[in-house]
């Protein structure tokens, strides 16, 4: 398959703003704690985050959001789906050895992903590293098939405001609801069992029928893939950290 079939001319400039020849910064080794908040921590490398600013500007387009393959111009047809991120053998490979199974493709060899020969061509090798070194947190916790940190950000838009940013069950608007408390996600039961198949259906189906409380049924707005994001990250809040 030819994946860089109709490869719309908006992702091509994207890229193209991503290889100015601005001198590349020095390489930078410690850990920031680049997404935090009263709940969990998600810690990046600075590679990692840079890498999230291009995962975010130029690769999602194909691999989507949480890098499922879902992208906007997969879903136009423009091209044909990569494989998932999330799953092996990309979830366990950090950088240097995602570079290595593309090393056919970024020589210009004819591989399994031919459409990292147009990457190459149009990304710093450096930032293509810190893109793939990025991988590794997108994929976490590897036993869910979902993203905490993309996760991370539809619970903060999303749940927060009942549930509260440390998911004690003490947002904003807890108080003004009827009916049982939002739950308290660094106690809950199905959490601590790792139960993630019934976290999964309770936020799809919402709370109402199952026990008593005002919960929507989230399946309305989110697809599966966003609520397993929301799955990964929940279940950090019985284990304080992602790594």
């Amino acid at each position: 398959m030819d994946f860089t079939r109709g490869l719309p001319a908006a992702l091509i400039l994207l890229s193209i703003a991503c290889t100015a020849d601005e001198p590349a910064p020095p390489p930078l080794t410690e850990t920031v704690a680049a997404l935090q908040a009263p709940g969990p921590v998600i810690e990046l490398t600075r590679s990692q985050l840079n890498g999230k600013q291009l995962f975010e500007t130029v690769c999602w387009t194909c691999h989507g959001h949480a890098g499922r393959g879902d992208g906007p111009v997969v879903l136009s047809g423009s091209v044909d789906a990569p494989p998932s991120l999330l799953g092996e053998p990309y979830a366990s490979m950090n950088a240097d050895a995602l570079i290595r199974r593309f090393a056919p493709e970024l020589a210009q060899v004819e591989g399994e992903h031919p459409h990292m020969q147009y990457v190459a061509s149009v990304i710093r090798s450096d930032a293509l590293h810190d893109a793939l070194a990025y991988l590794e947190v997108l994929s976490l916790p590897t036993e869910i098939d979902g993203s905490a940190v993309v996760g991370r950000e539809i619970y903060q838009v999303r749940c927060a405001g009942c549930h509260g940013e440390g998911g004690r069950g003490d947002g904003a608007w807890a108080t003004m609801l009827k009916g049982a408390a939002p739950a308290d996600f660094t106690s809950d039961t199905l959490l601590l069992s790792r139960d993630y198949g019934a976290v999964f259906a309770r936020i799809r189906e919402g709370g109402q029928s199952l026990h008593g409380s005002s919960m929507p049924p989230w399946g309305i707005l989110f697809n599966e893939g966003e609520i397993w994001d929301l799955v990964a990250y929940l279940s950090l809040f019985t284990e304080g950290t992602s790594q």
